[in-house]
């Protein structure tokens, strides 16, 4: 098996996830608080970053997985729950992709279905059978990746600036830390949008280009 299929994408995406919470932190600081950045306060701005670096992981964690993979595909698509880009797979998608030839892929995977739910469940069915393939499975650590770094910034942009309003925080400095997680969460969202075009794409090309035997899904899923 490759790299990819032996850790949980979500362990690999877990690095770059903190890594931006962390520069998120630091912008808010240096928006709420500036002293702190002085060099007179270096050595308690240190202890806070160590502080923070610890705790960081588990509260990126938290938040990760406090909402449904549903309700994050909805804060990324702006569409009713359930609407993911598997659903668009043969109608869309695949067609307006120049690395998939849709008369071969009919050939090697069957009928390509039209309705969006049978479109999700066939192109998960594909997707199961080749989801160790390198371009398949870097495609979807880039989706899950894009996708959790929205959620997480739409959380933090609801939370955040609150907390800041509540403790007396002047309002520029709160608006200016709600700016940043919007444009934070509007770019990911979009990132995320992409990421999973390009996920679904890279499932369908594997299969027009050819046909994956049982024996061959079996060993690869």
């Amino acid at each position: 098996m490759k790299a990819a299929t032996t850790r949980s994408l979500k362990s690999l995406n877990m690095v770059w996830l903190v890594s931006v919470a962390l520069v998120d932190l630091f912008i808010v600081v240096a928006l709420v608080a500036p002293e702190w950045l002085q060099a007179e306060s270096l050595t308690r701005a240190g202890i806070g970053r160590v502080a923070a670096s610890i705790a960081m992981p588990t509260l990126v964690l938290l938040m990760v997985n406090l909402l449904p993979h549903d309700v994050k595909a909805m804060l990324v698509y702006w569409k009713p729950l359930g609407n993911l880009p598997g659903s668009q797979a043969f109608t869309k998608h695949g067609p307006s992709d120049r690395r998939i030839d849709m008369g071969a892929l009919k050939r090697n995977v069957g009928v390509l279905p039209k309705d969006p739910n049978e479109q999700n469940a066939k192109w998960y069915k594909l997707y199961r059978q080749v989801s160790s393939e390198t371009e398949v499975a870097e495609a979807h650590r880039l989706f899950l990746l894009y996708r959790d770094m929205a959620a997480v910034s739409l959380l933090l942009g609801m939370t955040v600036p609150l907390g800041l309003l509540y403790a007396g925080t002047s309002i520029p400095a709160v608006a200016g830390t709600a700016a940043l997680f919007l444009v934070q969460y509007l770019a990911t969202a979009v990132g995320a949008r992409w990421s999973g075009v390009r996920f679904v794409c890279s499932v369908l090309a594997v299969h027009s280009a050819k046909k994956v035997t049982a024996s061959k899904a079996a060993t690869t899923s």
